[in-house]
Order: structure tokens, then C-alpha cells, then sequence
């Protein structure tokens, strides 16, 4: 059957050096570790199909709730991860073959298309069928290098930037067209995740710490990250959750919500505004608002858990003295306690619904064993694609 959806390669660059064969073994080890850390982050609802030599091949069905900035953000968090564990292999060996010293020369490009396909089960994985799949595929053999100077990256299709309402996103991307004989000239939008990594990757985190925290609240979940992520952060919800009238987002940056953007939390004639200080995807955000001359600290966690998620809320004083500090942590949240439970439980429940009939289509598919992972980073090896 005919379905349609987000596919999306996830593909390592740069193991033309990798060809003496007396360093084989440093290389695929790499690769290997590599590979499995792409694999970490093919988080549902995003479904992995296959390895294929050094890339991972995933998709989403439609029907999977995936959000626009939530797949700009899974792009994003897969390439800081990957620079990370990049920069900590450089840190960490001493090896001074080709292959070892050849590490900083890899990269992570992403291609992203919205289409058709068909499926067709294979073992534990799933092969996707069709032009679009082909399509999707046909983009690793591009000029977006030669055009952009950008090594590494993330191309979107036209058909993405309409099908998950990207516009706004797009704008802060560069227009690209690439020619193929069989299919014609195809719009791109390329985001340069060097740029990225270089604002991001380093950011030191904004959280509620233990030494000012006023209170802690875990809530558990068997949804995956993703979907949890994009209900907390949403406005319509956290007023379900805060138990607000409504909640809006100000001042967001190309469309997107980040640190800078403010939520306009309405409680009657009254317009609280929290600013969010810290954004990291999947993981956490933290926002700030006055409260007795301090700053008042809200972070929302998310910790694995199993096959689910918890949800830990705390609350937390900065600049305030001991006296305020009491006052809130023995007045205050004692009457915010069963409120925030009670929104909170509330939120489950609608969650629950909104996912009604879409259990599985987010289920997660099997993960690839280890030795299928070495295989796969020794077939590409051997072959020098």
C-alpha cells in the first residue's frame, strides 16, 4: 500500500582517506562508533529503514503528529551530537595513523523530502519503494560544496519547506537547484550546520540547579521524547498544564522558538511573561520571570526511562535573599504543588487522546545488532564509495 511521509538520509562524509589497509581497523571502529551514535538519534517517531554503508535511511509516516521545527530540531541535535563525539575522539586517541589523524576531516550531511513510497518488509527492517526514495537518494550526488562552500549540511526539498510549513525557517536557508536527466531540476534549501554547531554546540546549559531549588516534580510518560517535547512546548498545551487561560509565543527568531522567544502566560486581565533562557531539544528548556525582585526558574527535563519518558519539573530562586527564598519554598509552593499536579495530569490525558490510534505508527522498530553495524561500516570501507 501506497503511503506518504517525511524521508530523511542521514550520511558521514569524508572516508576518501580511509583507504590503507593496514589502518582499516582504527577506521572502522570509528565508523562504527559513529554509525551507532546516528542510529541513537533515528528517535521515534522517526522509524529507521536501513543502514547503507556510512548514512542511515529513516522515514515518518504522515500520520505520525511530527512538527516542522521539531524536524529542524532532530537535524540539529544529531549533528551537535555527532560534533561531540567527534571532537572527543580527536581528544581522546593518540594514534597517530592516517585514519586516526584523518578524523577531523568527517562530517554529517543530511537530506530531507516529503513523498510516497511503498514498504516492504525485510527481516526486522523495512525497504522503502518508489521515485520519491529515489529521489531522496539521488541528492547525495550533488554541487551544494562547490555552490556553497558548506561541508556540512542539511538540504531540504521544496516539497519539505511546504508539506511541514518550513517558510519562515527556510528564509535563514540558502536556495539551491540541482538538475537530474531523469527528474528534472529539484528546489533545495540548505541549512549550514557548521553555523550551528559553532552557536550551539557550546552553549553552556540554564537549569533550575539543586542549591536554589524550591521544588521537584517527576510525571511519567510512555510516549517517545519527540512527541512529549513538542507538547511542553507548545502554548495551547502549557496552558493546560499551568491551568492559564491561554498561553501565546513572542518574539520568535525565522519562525522558530528558542532562547530570546517569551511566553505570554494570560490568567484573567493578568499577562505573566516568561522568557526561555535555555532550549535544548528533546532534553530540556528553562524560562524566567520576576517574582519578588528574584527570578523565578522553571526547567522542564525529560530523562529516558525505559521505553517511556519522565517528565521532571522543578522550580528555582535566583538573586533572591534567604528570607524571600523561605517564603516561597514554604508558603508559596505549597499551594503550587497540587495545581502543577493537577495541570499536569490533565496534560496526560489529553495527550493520550491526541494519540489515540497513532500507538503504532510510533512504536520503535528494532534496533540493528552490533555486528550488522560493523558490517555495514566494513562494507563501505572495502568498497571506498
Amino acid at each position: 500500500m501506497t503511503q506518504t511521509g517525511l524521508l530523511l538520509i542521514t550520511d558521514i562524509s569524508g572516508y576518501s582517506k580511509y583507504v590503507n589497509q593496514s589502518e582499516l581497523e582504527h577506521a572502522q571502529s570509528s565508523l562504527t562508533d559513529l554509525l551507532n551514535l546516528l542510529i541513537d538519534y533515528t528517535r521515534s517517531p522517526l522509524v529507521l529503514s536501513k543502514l547503507e554503508g556510512d548514512a542511515v535511511f529513516s522515514y515518518a509516516p504522515d500520520e505520525v503528529l511530527l512538527q516542522g521545527q521539531t524536524l529542524v530540531e532532530i537535524v540539529e541535535a544529531t549533528y551537535i551530537a555527532f560534533r561531540k563525539a567527534l571532537e572527543l575522539m580527536i581528544l581522546n586517541t593518540t594514534c597517530t595513523c592516517a585514519a586516526c589523524r584523518n578524523l577531523k576531516d568527517l562530517d554529517l550531511k543530511f537530506f530531507v523530502h516529503c513523498g510516497s513510497f511503498t514498504i516492504q518488509k525485510l527481516n526486522e527492517y523495512r525497504e522503502l519503494l518508489g521515485n520519491e526514495v529515489n529521489l531522496v537518494h539521488r541528492l547525495a550526488k550533488n554541487h551544494i560544496k562547490e555552490k556553497t562552500g558548506f561541508g556540512a549540511y542539511a538540504a531540504y526539498t521544496q516539497a519539505v519547506i511546504e508539506k511541514m510549513g518550513l517558510g519562515a525557517i527556510a528564509g535563514d536557508m540558502i536556495s539551491h537547484r540541482e538538475m537530474f536527466a531523469d527528474v528534472g531540476e529539484v528546489q533545495l534549501y540548505v541549512q549550514d550546520l557548521r553555523k550551528v554547531w559553532d552557536t550551539r554546540g557550546k552553549e553552556l546549559r540554564i537549569r533550575v540547579e539543586k542549591k536554589n531549588r524550591l521544588a521537584r516534580l517527576e510525571f511519567h510518560f510512555s510516549h517517545p521524547s519527540v512527541l512529549i517535547w513538542q507538547y511542553i512546548t507548545d502554548p495551547e498545551f502549557r496552558a493546560l498544564m499551568n491551568g492559564s487561560d491561554f498561553q501565546e509565543l513572542k518574539d520568535l527568531s525565522a519562525g522558530r522558538a528558542g532562547v530570546g522567544s517569551t511566553y505570554v502566560c494570560a490568567h484573567g486581565e493578568n499577562r505573566f511573561l516568561k522568557a526561555i533562557v535555555d532550549w535544548e531539544p528533546f532534553d530540556q528548556y528553562t524560562t524566567s520571570e520576576p517574582v519578588m525582585g528574584a527570578q523565578l526558574l522553571t526547567t522542564l527535563q525529560l530523562v529516558p526511562e525505559g521505553t517511556g519518558i519522565c517528565l521532571q519539573y522543578n522550580e528555582g530562586l535566583l538573586k533572591a535573599s534567604p528570607v524571600k527564598f523561605l517564603i516561597l519554598k514554604y508558603l508559596m509552593i505549597p499551594f503550587f504543588v497540587p495545581k502543577k499536579k493537577t495541570g499536569i495530569e490533565n496534560l496526560r490525558q489529553r495527550i493520550d487522546q491526541e494519540m489515540t490510534g497513532h500507538e503504532s505508527l510510533i512504536t520503535s522498530e528494532s534496533r540493528p545488532s552490533e555486528r550488522e553495524v560493523t558490517e555495514a561500516a566494513a562494507a563501505r570501507l572495502a568498497g571506498n564509495e
